[in-house]
C-alpha cells in the first residue's frame, strides 16, 4: 500500500467513524425521545386548562351551580345540534384555586371564581363547554369552544 492509498484509507475511516458517531448520536437521541414521550404519558402535565385535574377538596360555589343549572337547559337546545355534544348528567361547580379557571373532565368539575360579569360568566360557559364536548376533537379546541361560550352567553345572559 503507498503511502497515498494509506491516506485515503485512514480518511475514509475517519469519515466512517464520524457517520457512525452521528448515527448514534441520532439514535440515542430517539431513544431519549421516546423514554421522555413514555414519561408523559404516565405523568402527564396539565399543559392545557381544560385538561387539568382539580383537587380533592371541592369548595362549591351555590350561586353559579345555580346560574349553571338553570342555563344548561336552555344552552340544550343549542348544544344539542353540534356534534359531539354529550350534555353530561351532572357538572360539579367549585371555587378556583389560585391560577386560571378550568375544567376537570374526570370528573365533571369545573373551577371558576363567579359569575358577577359577563367575562365571569363566559368563563363559565367556556368550561361547561369543554366538559360537554369532552369526547369529541372541538372540546380541546379552544377556538371552538371560546366561540361557543361568547355566543351562548350572547344568546341567553
Amino acid at each position: 500500500m503507498t503511502h497515498r492509498q494509506d491516506a485515503q484509507c485512514s480518511e475514509t475511516r475517519a469519515v466512517v467513524h464520524r457517520a457512525v458517531w452521528r448515527a448514534d448520536r441520532r439514535v440515542g437521541v430517539m431513544v431519549a425521545a421516546a423514554v421522555v414521550g413514555a414519561f408523559a404519558l404516565l405523568h402527564p402535565l396539565p399543559a392545557v386548562a381544560h385538561e387539568a385535574v382539580g383537587p380533592a377538596h371541592c369548595q362549591p360555589l351555590p350561586a353559579v351551580q345555580a346560574w349553571l343549572d338553570l342555563h344548561i337547559v336552555k344552552w340544550d337546545a343549542i348544544l344539542a345540534t353540534e356534534p359531539g355534544y354529550e350534555r353530561p348528567s351532572s357538572v360539579t361547580v367549585c371555587a378556583a384555586p389560585p391560577g386560571r379557571p378550568f375544567a376537570d373532565n374526570r370528573a365533571n368539575r369545573i373551577f371558576v371564581r363567579g359569575i358577577e360579569t359577563v367575562d365571569q360568566q363566559i368563563t363559565v360557559a367556556h368550561e361547561y363547554v369543554h366538559i360537554a364536548f369532552q369526547h369529541y376533537p372541538s372540546g380541546h379546541n379552544e377556538g371552538y369552544v371560546e366561540h361557543t361560550a361568547r355566543r351562548l352567553i350572547a344568546e341567553f345572559p
